[in-house]
């Protein structure tokens, strides 16, 4: 069955038709009817037999013709009613987006703010601002069109998979950057049709050092011409059964069967995938429970991101995990990950950094060098970070000191080091990192593996790992 569709769709594509126009932003789909009630279609339909000699008949749907030129300006009198609900406002309009650490404030119109707040004796305090930058009309983007008409471009970003028309507008004069030669921050905030919710920051990011983009979901955007985001066009390709044949193939069915029980006994079905060239996937899925949504919403939450160490072809699984745990508490290689514009590293036993690199420079921030007295200094002071042995939670936590100098504290910077043994059903041997920042400059870098759920066997009493005994297996003759 799997060879008929592949052949059915292959032939598609070396079949003149008429009236079709194949486009890779059009989707198709295949049902199987019960019975042909109406001629064919000659000029736009198919016959196929599968393997077991069953015939069908396939008509492929007419696609309607549609304008593919997207605008690229809109009218600046016909924004004002947009505008004029954002801006109009006795006090501005603004919305919030609360991160794990940082929340981003947007007031329409007046500026683009980050803030972390702490309560002290009960009362809300502000703890650290920056002002990412201020609405200024000199700064935005003056255009006109053939008649002379003031117009505003229309952007197109790809979000959520989809190429989407957005309306964009600077906020510039933030606070200045130090680690951008002093040039003040600015924020490009685009706005974008969502008819299905309210309006609500729907993303935020560090484009580069101190430029940041924020896109902004807004129904009352849809209104406008250019800015209804577009659906893909979806047609049916009917199929239908010959005499010899049951409305559907017997060998679709089989593996429908096979997939249902599959996942009525253990949860997880399979199917296959053929690429041009020949190669075939087998793809296996299966549904989620609670706990594994939650642990992937931690990890989204942590910009976090994962490191798989495990190498096709490997021999021994055991004896890889080894080898990789070697490579790094012997300090031989460091582990680097992260996702958006900054990335973070820990060489273990040096040094942990945060950083970025592209058009031929490398920015980076010293979060803590290793000083075993220093670490012994801090596990005394808090026992309870000393390395736990509970079976619920086995971790490591190591101190790391006297990284770059914080500018809000006039104090160097120090990250707590957590190897965590996590040991989460189908991610054996994955690495997972994340970075937090539960005070100002103080961060927490956790790396999560169940190739780190041994480690703590291995510390001493100040709960720093023993390398020598960790492999003094694999030492010994």
């Amino acid at each position: 069955m799997l060879v008929l569709l592949r052949f059915i769709l292959i032939n598609i594509l070396f079949i003149s038709f008429t009236h079709t126009i194949l486009d890779d932003d059009i989707l198709y789909d295949i049902k199987w009817q019960p019975e042909l009630t109406a001629p064919l279609d000659l000029a736009n339909s198919a016959t196929f037999t599968s393997k077991r000699k069953e015939t069908y008949s396939c008509v492929l749907p007419t696609p309607q013709s549609k304008d593919t030129t997207l605008p690229t300006y809109i009218l600046n009198s016909e924004l004002e009613s947009f505008f004029q609900n954002l801006y109009s406002q006795a006090a501005p309009t603004c919305a919030y987006r609360l991160d794990p650490y940082w929340t981003y404030e947007l007031c329409h119109g007046t500026h683009v703010r980050q803030y972390h707040e702490t309560k002290v004796s009960g009362k809300r305090t502000m703890h650290q601002e920056y002002i990412l930058g201020y609405y200024r009309a000199d700064s935005q983007e003056k255009l006109v069109n053939d008649q002379g008409e003031p117009v505003t471009r229309i952007w197109y970003k790809t979000f959520d998979n989809r190429e989407i028309p957005m309306l964009s507008v600077r906020y510039t004069h933030g606070a200045s950057c130090d680690i951008n030669s002093n040039e003040p921050r600015e924020t490009v905030v685009l706005y974008m049709c969502n008819e299905n919710g309210q309006n609500g920051i729907v993303n935020f990011q560090e484009i580069s050092s101190c430029y940041y983009e924020l896109i902004f979901a807004s129904p009352q955007l849809c209104q406008l011409p250019g800015f209804k985001i577009i659906e893909p066009n979806q047609y049916m390709i009917n199929c239908y059964p010959h005499e010899n044949a049951s409305q559907k193939p017997r060998s679709l069915m089989k593996i429908e069967r096979e997939q249902q029980l599959s996942m009525a006994k253990t949860g997880v079905a399979q199917f296959t995938m053929t690429s041009a060239d020949g190669t075939t996937f087998i793809i296996s899925y299966q549904y989620g429970s609670d706990d594994d949504f939650k642990a992937i919403d931690k990890v989204s939450s942590d910009t976090s991101a994962t490191i798989n160490p495990s190498e096709p072809g490997q021999k021994s699984n055991e004896a890889y995990a080894t080898g990789f745990l070697k490579k790094i508490f012997s300090g031989e290689e460091c582990l680097a990950s992260g996702n958006g514009w900054w990335q973070y590293q820990i060489c273990y036993g040096k040094h942990a950094t945060q950083f970025h690199e592209g058009e031929g420079q490398r920015i980076s921030i010293l979060l803590g060098s290793w000083d075993r007295d220093k670490h012994i200094e801090w596990i005394t002071a808090n026992p309870d970070k000393k390395s736990s042995q509970n079976n619920r939670e086995r971790y490591v936590s190591l101190y790391y000191t006297d990284g770059d100098i914080c500018e809000l504290t006039n104090q160097p910077r120090t990250v707590e080091v957590k190897f965590i043994c996590s040991n989460k059903e189908g991610h054996s041997g994955a690495v997972t990192m994340y970075l937090v920042e539960p005070k100002t400059c103080s961060y927490v870098l956790g790396v999560e593996s169940s190739l780190f759920c041994s480690l703590v066997d291995y510390t001493d009493e100040y709960g720093i790992p023993d390398i020598s005994k960790m492999f003094k297996t694999d030492q010994e003759p």
